[in-house]
């Protein structure tokens, strides 16, 4: 009587998904407009602390890669120019001035479902601002540097099978200072700005 031959083959290896997958090589660049709020503080002049509020413009790019599927890790800068923003003195409008922010550090950026769009990051580095100090003499620029961080959520929908792009929401703060020659500056910053976003990963 001839035997039945009932054995299987086995599995074979699951073919990893490469279209609309989140991993590999990683770069995003986001632009976006929002609100600005600083806070300076002078201690060589007492009772002179001033203040800046006005709309911002957000600049970031982030470069890095993905250690694992929906995961990215690396570098970004992160830069808000400030255009006519409006300085406060003791309650009182003093002058209407240009500014930047600036950060740069590493930064991570997940995606918690990485065929998806949904992501949200955070980056905290070094930090800088150029601003108008409006107790100094003549020109009045002032530069500070210090730590700062920022933090953003939005979604990616596919445009392509490694390209992405969609709004973004990121909040950025930072404590900066300026002790030499003479000056004893500490400027507190914050930025909240809603984008679009443009990701290759």
């Amino acid at each position: 009587m001839p035997k039945i031959d009932l054995s299987t083959e086995p599995n074979a290896t699951p073919v990893q998904r490469t279209y609309h997958f989140h991993e590999g090589f990683y770069l995003r660049a986001s632009v976006g407009f929002g609100y600005y709020y600083g806070s300076f503080g002078d201690g060589n002049r007492p009772n002179s602390d001033f203040s800046a509020h006005g709309g911002t413009m957000s600049l970031d790019l982030l470069i890095g890669g993905s250690p694992s599927p929906g995961v990215s890790i690396g570098g970004g800068l992160l830069v808000d120019p400030l255009f006519g923003a409006s300085f406060e003195r003791n309650d009182r409008e003093v002058g209407s001035h240009a500014g930047v922010s600036t950060l740069i550090g590493p930064f991570i950026d997940a995606f918690p479902d990485a065929t998806r769009g949904w992501h949200l990051g955070g980056l905290i580095g070094l930090a800088g601002q150029s601003f108008q100090n409006v107790n100094a003499t003549g020109d009045g620029r002032q530069r500070a540097v210090g730590i700062g961080g920022a933090a953003w959520f939005g979604y990616d929908f596919w445009v392509a099978p490694e390209w992405a792009a969609g709004p973004q929401f990121r909040a950025m703060g930072m404590t900066t200072s300026d002790t030499h020659s003479g000056e004893d500056i500490s400027a507190f910053a914050s930025s909240f700005d809603v984008g679009v976003s443009v990701v290759f990963n």
